[in-house]
Protein backbone atom coordinates (compact mmCIF):
# COMPACT_ATOMS: atom_id res chain seq x y z
CA UNK A 1 0.00 0.00 0.00
CA UNK A 2 1.21 3.48 -0.76
CA UNK A 3 -0.30 6.90 0.00
CA UNK A 4 -0.25 9.33 -2.60
CA UNK A 5 -0.49 13.05 -2.35
CA UNK A 6 -1.26 13.84 -6.06
CA UNK A 7 -1.22 17.81 -5.77
CA UNK A 8 1.53 18.15 -3.14
CA UNK A 9 3.52 21.58 -3.35
CA UNK A 10 7.17 22.75 -2.97
CA UNK A 11 8.36 25.57 -0.76
CA UNK A 12 7.11 28.52 -3.23
CA UNK A 13 4.18 26.63 -4.13
CA UNK A 14 5.64 24.54 -7.05
CA UNK A 15 3.45 21.56 -7.49
CA UNK A 16 4.81 18.03 -7.47
CA UNK A 17 3.33 14.77 -7.32
CA UNK A 18 4.62 12.95 -4.04
CA UNK A 19 3.96 8.98 -3.90
CA UNK A 20 5.27 7.71 -0.13
CA UNK A 21 5.54 3.52 0.41
CA UNK A 22 3.02 2.53 3.29
CA UNK A 23 4.65 1.97 6.87
CA UNK A 24 6.05 4.37 9.14
CA UNK A 25 9.57 4.83 7.31
CA UNK A 26 11.84 6.67 6.81
CA UNK A 27 12.56 5.91 3.35
CA UNK A 28 15.42 6.09 0.95
CA UNK A 29 14.20 9.57 -1.22
CA UNK A 30 14.12 10.07 -4.72
CA UNK A 31 13.72 12.82 -7.13
CA UNK A 32 11.85 12.14 -10.28
CA UNK A 33 12.26 14.60 -12.95
CA UNK A 34 10.06 14.38 -16.16
CA UNK A 35 10.37 14.38 -19.65
CA UNK A 36 9.61 16.86 -22.60
CA UNK A 37 6.09 16.08 -21.81
CA UNK A 38 6.10 17.79 -18.29
CA UNK A 39 4.51 16.07 -15.02
CA UNK A 40 1.80 13.68 -16.83
CA UNK A 41 0.56 10.23 -16.38
CA UNK A 42 3.96 8.50 -16.94
CA UNK A 43 6.05 10.50 -14.75
CA UNK A 44 3.27 10.07 -12.08
CA UNK A 45 3.31 6.50 -12.74
CA UNK A 46 7.60 5.90 -12.55
CA UNK A 47 7.06 7.65 -8.65
CA UNK A 48 4.31 5.29 -8.11
CA UNK A 49 6.38 2.33 -9.25
CA UNK A 50 9.83 3.97 -6.89
CA UNK A 51 6.98 4.12 -4.05
CA UNK A 52 5.83 0.48 -4.15
CA UNK A 53 9.29 -0.37 -4.58
CA UNK A 54 10.36 1.20 -1.05
CA UNK A 55 11.30 4.89 -2.48
CA UNK A 56 10.26 8.33 -0.86
CA UNK A 57 9.46 9.65 -4.61
CA UNK A 58 8.59 13.20 -5.60
CA UNK A 59 8.12 14.28 -9.15
CA UNK A 60 8.35 18.49 -9.35
CA UNK A 61 6.47 19.73 -12.26
CA UNK A 62 9.53 21.65 -14.23
CA UNK A 63 7.31 23.94 -16.77
CA UNK A 64 5.09 25.54 -14.20
CA UNK A 65 5.90 28.83 -12.27
CA UNK A 66 5.06 29.20 -8.34
CA UNK A 67 1.72 31.13 -7.57
CA UNK A 68 1.51 34.16 -5.67
CA UNK A 69 -0.09 34.03 -1.67
CA UNK A 70 -4.31 33.95 -1.83
CA UNK A 71 -5.11 37.66 -1.23
CA UNK A 72 -8.55 35.85 0.29
CA UNK A 73 -6.44 33.43 2.52
CA UNK A 74 -2.44 35.09 2.49
CA UNK A 75 -1.53 31.62 3.98
CA UNK A 76 -3.27 29.55 1.87
CA UNK A 77 -0.80 29.05 -1.54
CA UNK A 78 -2.92 28.19 -4.35
CA UNK A 79 -0.34 26.16 -6.88
CA UNK A 80 -0.87 26.78 -10.79
CA UNK A 81 -1.98 23.41 -12.28
CA UNK A 82 0.67 21.34 -13.69
CA UNK A 83 1.75 21.60 -17.29
CA UNK A 84 2.19 18.98 -19.98
CA UNK A 85 1.62 17.83 -23.51
CA UNK A 86 -0.19 15.16 -24.76
CA UNK A 87 2.02 13.26 -26.72
CA UNK A 88 0.05 14.13 -29.93
CA UNK A 89 1.60 17.99 -29.01
CA UNK A 90 5.03 16.62 -29.73
CA UNK A 91 5.97 19.60 -31.28
CA UNK A 92 4.97 22.00 -28.30
CA UNK A 93 6.83 19.35 -26.01
CA UNK A 94 10.42 19.80 -27.78
CA UNK A 95 9.92 23.46 -28.16
CA UNK A 96 8.70 23.61 -24.72
CA UNK A 97 11.79 21.26 -23.53
CA UNK A 98 14.45 23.05 -25.27
CA UNK A 99 13.31 26.51 -23.45
CA UNK A 100 13.91 24.59 -19.99
CA UNK A 101 16.60 27.19 -18.64
CA UNK A 102 19.44 25.57 -16.55
CA UNK A 103 18.21 28.17 -13.73
CA UNK A 104 15.14 27.23 -13.54
CA UNK A 105 15.72 23.69 -13.05
CA UNK A 106 18.66 24.53 -10.04
CA UNK A 107 15.98 26.64 -8.55
CA UNK A 108 13.18 23.85 -8.69
CA UNK A 109 15.46 20.86 -7.91
CA UNK A 110 16.53 22.96 -4.91
CA UNK A 111 13.10 23.29 -3.62
CA UNK A 112 12.50 20.16 -4.13
CA UNK A 113 15.55 18.83 -1.98
CA UNK A 114 14.59 21.09 0.77
CA UNK A 115 11.09 20.00 1.02
CA UNK A 116 12.34 16.20 0.97
CA UNK A 117 15.41 16.82 3.99
CA UNK A 118 12.02 18.07 5.99
CA UNK A 119 9.66 15.63 5.28
CA UNK A 120 10.01 12.64 8.45
CA UNK A 121 9.45 9.77 6.12
CA UNK A 122 11.83 10.74 3.74
CA UNK A 123 15.36 9.13 5.22
CA UNK A 124 17.76 12.29 5.69
CA UNK A 125 21.43 12.12 3.88
CA UNK A 126 20.88 13.13 0.68
CA UNK A 127 18.54 11.44 -2.36
CA UNK A 128 18.60 9.80 -5.61
CA UNK A 129 17.52 11.35 -8.83
CA UNK A 130 15.84 9.63 -11.48
CA UNK A 131 15.40 11.45 -14.95
CA UNK A 132 13.97 10.49 -18.57
CA UNK A 133 14.56 12.16 -21.73
CA UNK A 134 14.86 15.93 -20.83
CA UNK A 135 14.52 15.04 -17.32
CA UNK A 136 17.86 12.58 -17.79
CA UNK A 137 19.55 16.31 -18.56
CA UNK A 138 18.13 17.75 -15.66
CA UNK A 139 19.38 14.75 -13.49
CA UNK A 140 22.98 14.80 -14.59
CA UNK A 141 22.91 18.46 -14.00
CA UNK A 142 21.32 18.34 -10.65
CA UNK A 143 23.77 15.99 -9.97
CA UNK A 144 26.66 18.63 -10.71
CA UNK A 145 25.20 21.61 -9.02
CA UNK A 146 24.18 20.03 -5.91
CA UNK A 147 27.15 17.44 -5.04
CA UNK A 148 26.27 17.81 -1.70
CA UNK A 149 22.53 16.44 -1.70
CA UNK A 150 22.95 14.13 -4.35
CA UNK A 151 23.70 10.60 -3.66
CA UNK A 152 22.82 9.01 -6.99
CA UNK A 153 21.71 9.66 -10.40
CA UNK A 154 20.36 7.59 -13.23
CA UNK A 155 19.62 9.26 -16.64
CA UNK A 156 17.27 7.82 -19.45
CA UNK A 157 17.69 9.04 -22.92
CA UNK A 158 19.40 12.45 -21.31
CA UNK A 159 19.93 14.43 -24.68
CA UNK A 160 22.37 17.60 -25.18
CA UNK A 161 24.29 17.14 -22.18
CA UNK A 162 27.31 18.98 -24.09
CA UNK A 163 24.96 21.71 -24.78
CA UNK A 164 24.34 24.38 -23.19
CA UNK A 165 20.74 25.90 -22.82
CA UNK A 166 19.03 28.35 -23.63
CA UNK A 167 21.26 30.20 -25.99
CA UNK A 168 24.88 29.17 -25.04
CA UNK A 169 26.79 32.10 -25.69
CA UNK A 170 28.91 32.37 -21.98
CA UNK A 171 26.54 29.35 -20.34
CA UNK A 172 28.08 25.91 -19.89
CA UNK A 173 27.11 22.57 -20.39
CA UNK A 174 25.81 19.80 -17.70
CA UNK A 175 29.29 18.34 -19.15
CA UNK A 176 30.96 21.61 -18.80
CA UNK A 177 30.14 21.34 -15.03
CA UNK A 178 30.62 17.11 -14.06
CA UNK A 179 34.29 18.62 -12.36
CA UNK A 180 31.62 18.83 -9.77
CA UNK A 181 29.90 15.84 -10.14
CA UNK A 182 30.42 13.73 -6.49
CA UNK A 183 27.48 11.04 -6.93
CA UNK A 184 28.04 7.74 -8.92
CA UNK A 185 25.92 7.66 -12.27
CA UNK A 186 24.41 5.46 -14.74
CA UNK A 187 23.43 6.65 -18.21
CA UNK A 188 21.24 4.72 -20.09
CA UNK A 189 20.60 4.74 -23.78
CA UNK A 190 18.95 2.48 -26.75
CA UNK A 191 21.19 1.64 -29.24
CA UNK A 192 18.40 3.05 -32.08
CA UNK A 193 18.50 5.99 -30.78
CA UNK A 194 18.54 8.90 -33.67
CA UNK A 195 18.00 12.05 -31.30
CA UNK A 196 21.24 10.95 -29.22
CA UNK A 197 24.29 10.08 -32.11
CA UNK A 198 26.64 7.45 -30.57
CA UNK A 199 29.63 10.45 -31.28
CA UNK A 200 27.39 12.19 -28.27
CA UNK A 201 27.88 9.59 -26.63
CA UNK A 202 31.38 9.17 -26.81
CA UNK A 203 32.13 12.54 -25.95
CA UNK A 204 30.30 11.99 -22.31
CA UNK A 205 31.95 8.86 -21.92
CA UNK A 206 35.45 10.57 -22.76
CA UNK A 207 34.61 13.82 -20.81
CA UNK A 208 33.92 11.46 -17.49
CA UNK A 209 36.62 8.81 -17.85
CA UNK A 210 39.24 12.08 -18.08
CA UNK A 211 37.28 13.02 -14.52
CA UNK A 212 37.52 10.14 -12.73
CA UNK A 213 34.36 10.22 -12.22
CA UNK A 214 31.81 6.89 -10.97
CA UNK A 215 29.92 6.03 -14.02
CA UNK A 216 28.50 3.45 -16.26
CA UNK A 217 26.88 3.89 -19.86
CA UNK A 218 24.57 1.17 -20.45
CA UNK A 219 23.65 1.36 -24.42
CA UNK A 220 20.25 -1.20 -24.57
CA UNK A 221 20.09 -2.90 -27.97
CA UNK A 222 16.83 -2.78 -29.98
CA UNK A 223 15.68 0.41 -27.88
CA UNK A 224 14.83 3.74 -29.65
CA UNK A 225 14.64 7.08 -28.01
CA UNK A 226 11.48 6.41 -25.89
CA UNK A 227 11.73 2.87 -25.13
CA UNK A 228 11.11 3.43 -21.42
CA UNK A 229 7.23 4.84 -22.65
CA UNK A 230 5.22 1.85 -21.54
CA UNK A 231 1.86 3.85 -23.66
CA UNK A 232 3.18 4.19 -26.14
CA UNK A 233 4.18 2.22 -29.52
CA UNK A 234 8.04 2.85 -28.86
CA UNK A 235 7.71 0.61 -26.20
CA UNK A 236 10.18 -1.94 -25.52
CA UNK A 237 9.22 -4.25 -22.86
CA UNK A 238 12.61 -6.05 -21.92
CA UNK A 239 14.74 -2.83 -22.60
CA UNK A 240 12.58 -1.01 -20.22
CA UNK A 241 12.69 -4.28 -17.64
CA UNK A 242 16.33 -3.91 -17.99
CA UNK A 243 16.64 -0.46 -17.55
CA UNK A 244 14.19 -0.40 -14.43
CA UNK A 245 16.15 -3.44 -12.80
CA UNK A 246 18.98 -1.61 -12.71
CA UNK A 247 17.63 0.85 -11.67
CA UNK A 248 16.13 -0.51 -8.47
CA UNK A 249 19.17 -2.21 -7.53
CA UNK A 250 21.62 1.04 -8.21
CA UNK A 251 19.27 3.04 -5.95
CA UNK A 252 19.21 0.35 -3.60
CA UNK A 253 22.97 -0.07 -3.28
CA UNK A 254 23.57 3.93 -3.44
CA UNK A 255 20.46 5.57 -1.57
CA UNK A 256 19.25 2.67 0.71
CA UNK A 257 17.46 -0.24 0.57
CA UNK A 258 14.07 -0.85 2.76
CA UNK A 259 12.63 -4.30 4.35
CA UNK A 260 9.55 -3.78 2.13
CA UNK A 261 9.52 -4.13 -1.58
CA UNK A 262 7.03 -4.94 -3.68
CA UNK A 263 5.88 -4.57 -7.34
CA UNK A 264 7.28 -4.63 -10.81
Amino acid sequence: MIDMESNTTLVQCYPAHEAVPGGDGPFPPILVLHDRFGLNTQTRNVANRLAHAGFYALAPDLYCSPSSFSAVSPEFFHPLNSTSFGYEEEAAAKDRAATLADERVSTIVNQALAFLAGRSKARSGGAGLFGLGTGGRAAFLAACLFPEDVRAAVCLAPAALNAARPGGAGRLSPLDRATALAAPVVLFYGLLDTNIRPEERETVRRRLVALGKNFRIDVIPGADHDFFYEDRDSYRIRASKIAWDETLSFFRRQVGATATLSGP
